[in-house]
């Protein structure tokens, strides 16, 4: 069974970087929906739920994944 045309190959490590900051992503995200429910009109604790946010989603963000050929060389 061959690869579609629409399919890529990335490298487990990358992947597996990707779900990890995705899923660090997911909890902060709950953590600050349940943050600023309690935190009411707070500016000081609206503001720390936004750094921690933040503090969050900039892993995800910096990552990039580069497709491979099929049976092609590790990325580095």
């Amino acid at each position: 069974m061959g690869l579609a045309a629409d399919d890529v190959v990335v490298g487990r490590d990358q992947l597996d970087e990707l779900a990890s900051a995705l899923y660090c992503l997911k909890a902060a995200l709950e953590d600050v929906d349940r943050d600023l429910a309690e935190a009411g009109d707070d500016p000081k604790e609206v503001r720390l739920a936004l750094n921690w946010l933040l503090d969050n989603a900039r892993p995800a963000a910096e990552l990039w994944l580069e497709p491979r050929a099929a049976g092609g060389p590790s990325a580095p």
